[in-house]
């Protein structure tokens, strides 16, 4: 019972706490303004992810008792809080793209600290550099995104559910309930969030999600046997990574520049296609909840042909879905708002 306590009492947190993070947001001036790039018309509060970090941790340590505190979750909850920060100033003060990029590289490092380092055979400076680049490429896919009310933590929620239903089978049920206790505060969170946003992820939000989207991954890599179920946490993950490859491919051969933030998202096009944002958020939802399931095949069942199968199913759907979705063009200014 102690994960689903913790994602009940998250949910009952974020649903409490959300509306007060949008009167603070108010007052201390944390709100995100309209700008062209931007689908919402009007200034929104950006205290979302402050709120969900503090649901989620809160309703973890009342289930747990404090008994998680150990030294490597210390190291992973230091490495959320640094995540959590870098969003905060960025939020309300802005930032280069080299400051946070540093942070995001330190968060990043306070989860390899913690030990769990994947195992690719390679030398072991090779294989911290590659788990840190791709920490760093989760943190910005996930942030990347952040662009249509509810599809992060959305999309969270339910990576997180899988992440944790795969904790509990190998027998991490601390961790399970950390992940479910963060699914729980951001389906509480959706409340205030989708359809229509009264208050914003923010910055602080959306790196805080990516890093633990990519904390949960590294700790499923590490925590289970070596063989073919460790392509589980690419699979959970597998949206994110889709629309972050198909927006650089597609900025780099239009000659734009990758890190400035625009419509032309996977979503986006979705949202044309479809001709309702409601719609769109919902469709990558399902399709995020499918990407969960053959996760978790894989990981049970262990065996190369289902996850050979598997992957390369969602290699070509994403493939042909990135090919007919780059024939639409992005969406213009007024289309599909925000708000």
């Amino acid at each position: 019972m102690g994960p689903l306590a913790a994602f009940a009492l998250a949910i009952f947190l974020a649903l409490l706490l959300t509306p007060l993070g949008v009167r603070l947001a108010w007052v201390s001036g944390y709100l995100d303004h309209p700008e062209a790039r931007k689908l919402h018309t009007a200034a929104t509060p950006l205290l979302g992810g402050i709120v969900v970090f503090i649901a989620a941790v809160v309703g973890w340590l009342i289930v747990t008792r404090g008994a998680v505190l150990q030294n490597e979750v210390l190291c992973l909850l230091l490495g959320a809080i640094v995540a959590l920060g870098i969003g905060l100033w960025d939020d309300r003060y802005g930032s280069t793209i080299g400051a946070k990029l540093a942070g995001q590289v330190a968060a990043a490092g306070l989860l390899l600290a913690s030990g769990h380092v994947p195992d690719l055979g390679l030398p072991v400076w090779l294989d911290i550099a590659i788990a840190l680049f791709c920490l760093v490429g989760l943190m910005n896919a996930v942030n990347f995104l952040d662009n249509m009310n509810g599809v992060i933590a959305g999309l969270s929620a339910i990576a997180l559910a899988g992440f944790s239903w795969g904790s509990w089978e190998r027998g991490a049920y601390g961790l399970a309930s950390g992940q479910l206790a963060l699914a729980g505060a951001c389906a509480g969170f959706l409340r205030y969030n989708f359809p229509r946003a009264r208050i914003f992820l923010g910055d602080a939000g959306s790196l805080f999600l990516g890093y633990s989207l990519g904390a949960s991954a590294v700790l499923t890599w590490t925590g289970q046997p070596r063989g073919w179920g460790q392509m589980a946490p690419v699979l959970m993950v597998g949206y994110p990574l889709f629309d972050l490859i198909f927006v650089v491919v597609t900025r780099i051969r239009e000659k734009r520049g990758v890190h400035v933030g625009g419509k032309d998202h996977t979503n986006h096009r979705l949202a044309t296609l479809i001709g309702c944002q409601k719609r769109t958020v919902i469709l990558v939802w399902v399709v995020g909840g499918a990407l969960c399931a053959s996760a978790l095949v894989a990981q049970r069942l262990q065996q190369a042909l289902p996850t050979l199968a598997l992957s390369a199913f969602w290699v070509t759907l994403f493939l042909l879905a990135g090919i007919r979705l780059s024939s639409v063009p992005p969406a213009s200014n007024g289309q599909f708002e925000k708000h």
